[in-house]
């Protein structure tokens, strides 16, 4: 079975990283709005989980319901997603099966593809601009992420810009960290 394995930096110069990434060949979308919201097994500690987590996302006119399952970590997990049409009965299913929102993601993301990987720009509401590469694989994870952020220092990211947490934990945790 394939699974979504992906690196995420912080980016101090968008403009810089957009230009390196045309300069290699890489074109990026227009930006597309993504709104995320955000749903955990009620009573979890977020700060230490491994439980799957359930997301709504709204891009344009598009609703799509998400499934992640962490394999080895928040950034190497299954993935399985499918368009619904009704995000307020999808909402009320998944709390009647015991979740609950525990966080929304607003960002601006630009796509494109180069070498094979999934590359995202995003600009993400409270947090601030992130690069993601992502690769579909079977392999290792860790020997993919490697592989991924190997990629990212050609960009000129650097390793205290590494990011391991997805844009829902950051920003559950900068709200609830006590």
């Amino acid at each position: 079975m394939a699974y979504e394995i992906e690196v995420k930096a912080k980016v101090k110069d968008f403009d810089a990283i957009s230009s390196k990434l045309t300069e290699i060949g890489c074109a990026l979308s227009e930006p597309i709005i993504q709104d995320d919201y955000i749903f955990n097994q009620k009573g979890i500690d977020l700060k230490h989980h491994d439980s799957p987590v359930l997301r709504i996302r709204e891009q344009g006119d598009r609703i799509i319901f998400t499934l992640k399952q962490n394999r080895g970590g928040e950034l190497d997990c299954i993935e399985k997603e499918i368009d619904v049409s009704d995000r307020n009965i999808l909402k009320d299913i998944i709390e009647l099966l015991g979740f609950e929102q525990t966080v929304e993601v607003h960002k601006k993301r630009r796509k494109g593809n180069c070498r094979g990987y999934e590359i995202c720009l995003d600009e993400v509401r409270d947090l601030g601009s992130f690069i993601e590469v992502e690769k579909i694989s079977d392999e290792d994870g860790e020997k993919v992420q490697n592989e991924l952020f190997d990629f990212l220092k050609e960009l000129g990211i650097n390793e205290e810009d590494r990011v391991l947490t997805g844009y829902d934990t950051q920003l559950w945790l900068k709200y609830n960290q006590k």
